[in-house]
C-alpha cells in the first residue's frame, strides 16, 4: 500500500538554495525578483514558508537580512525551534550553489507550487463528480470549469482565491499602480476606439473587471459600436474579443468589421465598385484582422449564461488573457428559470458582471430600451429605460446610451450621433458627439457640435417668448 503512495511535487534543494541565498544577498535586486516570485505558502516544507515570512518582512521593514537578523526575527516570533534554529540557517546558507542563481531557484520552487495547486483543485473536482449532491451534471461541470480556471489563473499570476491577508493585496496593488506607468499598458484601463469618449473616460479607461452596457432603441448603432470597440480591442490594445452574437450570423458580423477597419462601403460586397482600390483595401484590412489572431465571433441561437462562461474561460487558457468579452443582446439570451423576466435577465447580469471579475477583463452588454421612451418629449435614454430589467442599473459599472435626433426627425442630419455616458463608477459622465457613416462611428468635433446643440435649444424658447 505505500509503495501506491506519491508525495506531493517539491524540491527541498531549491526551497533551501533560495533562503540560503537571500540571506547571502542581503536583499538586492535578485532577492526582490524572489520577493515578486514566490510566497510563504509556496514553500513545501513549513519551515521554510516561515522563514520565507520572516525574510520578508525584515526586508518591508528595510531593515539587513542576514543569518544573525533572520534568527532574531525568527526568534522575535517565537519560531526559531521550530525551524530549526540557528544551526539549520547557518547549514542552508553554507549550502548554497551560487547566490547568482537564486531566481532560477525560486522558480524551480514556484513550479512544484503550481503542480501541488492544481493536484489540490484537480482532486477537488473529482471528489465533486463522485458526491451525490443536489447539484445536476451541467453544475457540477460548471463548477469543474470554475476550477480550471482558477488553476490557469494561479499558474500566471501565483494567486490563490478566496480570503487574502491585506500584505497580498497591498503587493500585488503595488505592482499594479507601477504597470501603470510603463509602456505595455497591462495594467491600465482599455480604450473604446473613440478618441472624445476615451477622454471622457481618462485617467482610468474602461476598468478591467467592469460590466459596461449599451442600451438604444433599434437602428440607433448599438451592434455598429460594439463592433468597433471590438476591433479596438484587438487591433490598437493587443487583447483577444469574444463577440456573442444572438442578433446577426457571423459572416454579417465580419462584413460589417471590414467596412469599419477598411472605410470602405459594404454595399460593394453586394453590387460591386467601379474602383477597384475598394475591393484591395478591404480585403488588406480583413487579413491584418484575421491575422491579429485576436477576435473571435459566437453565433449560436439563445445562448446562455453557461454558454459565455465556458467558451470566454476557454479563450482565456488558450490565449493568456482575454480582453473583451461582448453580448448582443440581453433579452435574446436563454434565462434562468425565474417567475418573472426581469428576475431571469438579472441573473444573467450579475453572472457577466462576475465574469467580468473572473478573468479580469471588460464585458460589454447591448440591451434594447423600452419603447415607452418614445412617448417623452426627450426621447433620449436613460438607465431606467432598459426592458426587461432593472437589475442592470444595479450591476453595470458603465451605462452608455446611443441617440440619434434622425431616427425620429428625417429633416435632422442622419449622422450626427449622441453616446450619453450615464453611468461611470470610476468617474465622470457626459455626452460625446460622434458621427455614422457606412456602418462605422467616427468622432466629431466635440465644440462645434456642442455649440449647434446649445443653437438648437435655444431656437424654441425664442419662438416661445413672441
Amino acid at each position: 500500500m505505500t509503495a501506491d503512495y506519491k508525495t506531493p511535487p517539491h524540491n527541498t534543494d531549491a526551497e533551501q538554495a533560495v533562503l540560503g541565498g537571500i540571506m547571502l544577498d542581503g536583499g538586492e535586486e535578485r532577492s526582490q525578483k524572489v520577493l515578486a516570485m514566490l510566497k510563504p505558502e509556496s514553500f513545501y516544507n513549513k519551515a521554510h514558508g516561515a522563514i520565507f515570512e520572516a525574510v520578508r518582512d525584515l526586508l518591508k521593514r528595510n531593515q539587513p537580512v542576514d543569518l544573525l537578523t533572520v534568527s532574531d526575527e525568527l526568534g522575535r516570533r517565537g519560531q526559531l525551534e521550530q525551524t530549526g534554529g540557528f544551526a539549520y540557517l547557518a547549514e542552508i546558507s553554507k549550502g548554497v550553489p551560487s547566490v547568482a542563481n537564486i531566481v532560477h531557484y525560486a522558480a524551480a520552487v514556484r513550479d512544484c507550487a503550481m503542480e501541488r495547486y492544481a493536484i489540490s483543485k484537480l482532486a477537488e473536482a473529482t471528489e465533486m463528480l463522485y458526491t451525490r449532491s443536489t447539484m445536476n451534471a451541467v453544475e457540477k461541470l460548471e463548477a469543474v470549469s470554475t476550477l480550471t480556471s482558477q488553476i490557469s489563473d494561479y499558474a500566471k499570476t501565483g494567486n490563490r482565491r478566496g480570503a487574502r491577508a491585506l500584505i497580498d493585496v497591498m503587493d500585488d496593488w503595488l505592482r499594479e499602480v507601477e504597470g501603470r506607468f510603463d509602456n505595455t499598458g497591462a495594467h491600465r484601463g482599455l480604450s473604446t476606439g473613440i478618441p472624445s469618449l476615451d477622454a471622457m473616460l481618462e485617467p482610468k479607461g474602461l476598468v478591467k473587471g467592469s460590466l459596461f452596457v449599451i442600451g438604444a432603441r433599434p437602428k440607433m448603432g448599438k451592434t455598429t459600436l460594439y463592433s468597433q470597440m471590438a476591433i479596438n480591442t484587438a487591433m490598437r490594445e493587443k487583447l483577444p474579443a469574444v463577440l456573442f452574437s444572438l442578433e446577426m450570423p457571423d459572416k454579417q458580423i465580419f462584413e460589417r468589421m471590414v467596412g469599419q477597419a477598411s472605410g470602405v462601403n459594404t454595399d460593394i460586397f453586394y453590387r460591386g465598385s467601379d474602383n477597384d482600390t475598394d475591393f484591395a483595401l478591404a480585403n488588406g484590412h480583413a487579413m491584418e484582422l484575421v491575422q491579429s489572431g485576436n477576435l473571435f465571433i459566437d453565433d449560436t441561437p439563445g445562448i446562455t449564461l453557461a454558454h459565455i462562461v465556458a467558451e470566454s474561460r476557454r479563450i482565456k487558457r488558450e490565449k493568456g488573457a482575454v480582453g473583451m468579452v461582448m453580448v448582443d443582446y440581453l433579452t435574446l439570451m436563454t434565462g434562468e428559470k425565474a417567475d418573472r423576466n426581469d428576475l431571469s435577465f438579472g441573473l444573467i447580469t450579475k453572472g457577466l458582471k462576475n465574469l467580468a471579475k473572473e478573468l479580469g477583463c471588460v464585458v460589454v452588454l447591448l440591451t434594447q430600451l423600452n419603447r415607452d421612451l418614445e412617448k417623452r418629449t426627450n426621447k433620449r435614454p436613460l438607465p431606467s429605460d432598459s426592458r426587461d430589467t432593472g437589475q442592470i442599473e444595479q450591476d453595470c459599472d458603465y451605462w452608455l446610451g446611443i441617440y440619434r435626433e434622425g431616427a425620429y426627425d428625417e429633416n435632422y442630419p442622419q449622422h450626427e450621433t449622441e453616446l450619453l455616458l450615464r453611468l461611470n463608477r470610476h468617474g465622470k459622465t457626459g455626452v460625446v458627439y460622434a458621427e455614422q457613416k457606412n456602418g462605422a462611428i467616427y468622432d466629431a468635433d466635440q465644440l462645434a457640435y456642442q455649440a449647434k446643440a446649445a443653437e438648437r435649444e435655444a431656437k424654441p424658447q425664442k419662438r416661445g417668448g413672441f
